[in-house]
């Protein structure tokens, strides 16, 4: 059985597990994800961190003008 809770505070997991019929002794895969918006971005975060700057010294290699089809938006 697969069942998504969203946005429910961590204090009252146990409740709405309850609430949704599963039993307390029934074994779970439970994935954990902070939906605070106070938390950078893992995109901010590797940006930050730094791994990425050595692109800034790589060549370009392509330009528009490479583009076989030019897709607009």
């Amino acid at each position: 059985m697969r069942q998504v809770l969203n946005d429910v505070e961590a204090g009252k997991v146990t409740d709405e597990l309850r609430r949704r019929g599963i039993p307390s002794r029934q074994r779970l895969r439970v994935v954990v994800e902070s939906i605070d918006t106070d938390e950078p971005s893992l995109t901010t975060m590797n940006a930050m961190g730094g791994a990425f700057d050595w692109l800034a010294e790589e060549p370009e290699l392509y330009s528009d003008a490479d583009l076989i089809e030019r897709f607009r938006s």
